[in-house]
C-alpha cells in the first residue's frame, strides 16, 4: 500500500495525463485511508498489495467502513455490511461456506468476500465499480 501513498507524492511532468492519475491516486488515499481501521483485517484475507487496496476501496464505496450498513434494493432484497452482501447472494453462501455468523460481523464478511473474490472474482461489486474501480 505504500505505493499508491508514495506514487501521489512523486513529481511527475505537467500534463493533462499526470492530473488525472494525481487525482485519481488521491481520490484512491483518500478511500483508503477513511477505512483503515479495516487494514488489519483486509491484510488477513488478501494476498497482494493490489488486491489489498481494491478490498479497501471497495469497503468504502459499499459501507464507508460501516459494519452496520443497511441497503434496500428495488427488488425488495437487501445489501448488508462492510462489504453489502445481498440477502440473495448470503443465502446461497451461507451453507456452502457453512456460515455462522451475520453479515454485519466484519471478520466473517470480509472471510467471505475474500473467498468470493479469489474464487469467482471481483465481479460481485460491480454495480459500485465506477467508485472503486479506477478511472
Amino acid at each position: 500500500m505504500i505505493g499508491i501513498l508514495l506514487s501521489c507524492a512523486v513529481t511527475l511532468p505537467v500534463s493533462v495525463e499526470s492530473l488525472t492519475e494525481y487525482i485519481q491516486c488521491r481520490n484512491d488515499v483518500y478511500m483508503i485511508e477513511y477505512v483503515e481501521q479495516w487494514k488489519p483485517l483486509v491484510d488477513k484475507y488478501f494476498d497482494t498489495t493490489d488486491d489489498k487496496i481494491q478490498a479497501l476501496k471497495i469497503i468504502y464505496c459499499e459501507s464507508r467502513g460501516k459494519p452496520n450498513a443497511k441497503g434496500l434494493n428495488k427488488d425488495g432484497t437487501y445489501d448488508i455490511g462492510l462489504w453489502q452482501f445481498n440477502d440473495n447472494t448470503w443465502t446461497w453462501l451461507k451453507p456452502k461456506l457453512k456460515i455462522k455468523k451475520k453479515r454485519t460481523d466484519p471478520e466473517t464478511a470480509t472471510a467471505v468476500a475474500s473467498w468470493l473474490i479469489y474464487n469467482d472474482g471481483w465481479h460481485h461489486w460491480n454495480p459500485s465499480a465506477h467508485c472503486w474501480k479506477d478511472t
